[in-house]
């Protein structure tokens, strides 16, 4: 793993973006000399989300991040109280206090830990933003009783809002996996205006005017996307985190299948049909039906497609099949997992033993262990290179990936996040949105502090 401990160091320029001057929200900024905008063509976003547990077993440390191929880190998560709607922390050690080298423990008026971190590589980097991530699979159900009212929703956006002004973030992703009816969807909608008025509002007053931005991590399946109010939030948000996997997997499948295919499967289908539970038959399951969708009621480079570093692992298959290659069969049970059953991490994918087989009609790979009775369905950089020419054609706004610690380093060729970025032609075709590093209201000294220091032009 790497650390960096060097000094951060500013142009003048960099001074002078800290505090951007206030603006109206922009997608296409114009070149300018001083900050660097680029113009013409399109270009794009690249973000990555950060799961606060990868310290632990993963030793996958923030400054591991490929930070100069990425325009956006997310963190993974922040919860919702039930009750009261207000957004917390889940694990301050990591978060906040956790001792990265060269740290110093202080009586707690220091901010430490991950964000401290994440904070120093927005100095070093400033095309980079750091969003905190709300909610996740694992918190879902929190939500519906979080935002029943206006005043939970009202207390989801203060200390939303509090967080971002104490760690020194750039926003927040909504992550609701998912709302489940009219009722849901309107207070979503309610609870994103509440936000988006109440960071303006703060900006307005302590960051100059700053865009914070506001999030929504979207669902790929047609049973989730067709209840979710798309064209409501659209106005609202900045970007639609588009969760374009999981299509297939061994908890959730009746027969092996792809794990994030953009396109349905005319030759097998069962490999890429889902079972849909309220209209109890199969359905396909592919990222292209979901962006047609969302391009109907949202603005194309909004949205941002997702990618797998992972892959999903079925057991004892039963290929019955002629070409024999494990795909569209019956299986039983979750194969080989990094940390749980049936889940591999990108990097460590079996390569012994195992045929490699791609497919170019859906988009997808896979290996197939014959002795082993294993399949496991995964992106390829081949396979994200396809996709990157996809998102392309269809005028999207960028990629972004599930987990970070999962890839391999940017330096090596076999890495999914590196042959994306180069091939939506590298960083400096990156969308230029500058981050904020002025937050004089933050409760820590050293964000606090980096405020002061900008406005007496100390760098």
């Amino acid at each position: 793993m790497r650390f960096s401990n060097a000094a951060t160091l500013f142009s003048l320029s960099s001074i002078a973006q800290a505090a951007p001057a206030a603006h109206g929200h922009q997608h296409v900024h114009t070149r300018n000399p001083q900050y660097g905008y680029g113009g013409g063509g399109q270009q794009y976003q690249s973000g990555i989300f950060y799961v606060n547990w990868a310290i632990y077993a993963r030793a996958h440390m923030v400054t591991d991040l490929p930070a100069d191929k990425l325009t956006k880190v997310n963190y993974a998560f922040a919860n919702v109280n039930n009750v009261t709607g207000e957004v917390f922390l889940t694990d301050e050690w990591a978060d906040i206090q956790f001792g990265y080298p060269g740290d110093v423990a202080t009586n707690s008026s220091q901010l430490l830990g991950n964000f401290n971190q994440l904070y120093k590589l927005k100095q070093n980097n400033r095309n980079l933003k750091v969003i905190l991530s709300v909610g996740g699979w694992s918190f879902r159900g929190n939500f519906r009783p979080a935002l029943a009212n206006e005043i939970t929703r009202q207390k989801f956006c203060d200390s939303s809002l509090q967080l971002i002004a104490d760690l020194g973030l750039d926003g927040i992703d909504i992550d609701w996996e998912y709302p489940e009816d009219a009722t849901d969807s309107a207070n979503l909608v309610d609870t994103v205006a509440r936000c988006r008025k109440t960071f303006d509002e703060y900006a307005h007053v302590n960051a100059a005017g700053y865009h914070f931005d506001l999030g929504i991590s979207a669902p790929a399946g047609p049973q989730r996307y067709t209840v979710f109010p798309i064209a409501e939030l659209d106005p609202l948000i900045d970007n639609w985190n588009l969760m374009a996997f999981d299509y297939q997997g061994p908890g959730f499948s009746n027969f092996t299948g792809h794990l994030s295919n953009v396109y349905p499967s005319s030759t097998n289908p069962k490999t890429t049909n889902g079972w849909n539970s309220e209209t109890q038959d199969f359905v396909p399951f592919n990222t292209k039906d979901a962006v047609d969708y969302y391009k109907t009621k949202a603005t194309p480079s909004k949205i941002q497609l997702g990618m797998p570093l992972y892959g999903r692992s079925f057991a004892n298959v039963v290929d019955l099949s002629k070409n024999q290659r494990g795909m569209g069969q019956k299986f039983n049970g979750s194969g080989e997992g990094t940390w749980e059953a049936g889940t591999l991490d990108y990097k460590v994918l079996p390569q012994n033993g195992t045929k490699l087989y791609h497919d170019k009609e859906v988009l997808g790979a896979w290996t197939w262990d014959a002795a082993k009775k294993q399949l496991v369905t995964f992106d390829t950089p081949e396979v994200a290179v396809w996709k990157a020419d996809y998102l392309m054609a269809e005028g999207l706004g960028g990629a972004w990936w599930w987990d970070s610690s999962g890839d391999y380093p940017v330096s090596s060729k076999k890495s999914i996040v590196s042959a994306v970025v180069n091939r939506l032609g590298g960083p400096h075709n990156f969308r230029i949105n500058t981050n904020n590093l002025y937050y004089p209201k933050s409760k820590y000294y050293n964000i606090r502090g980096a405020a002061t220091n900008i406005t007496l032009g100390r760098f």
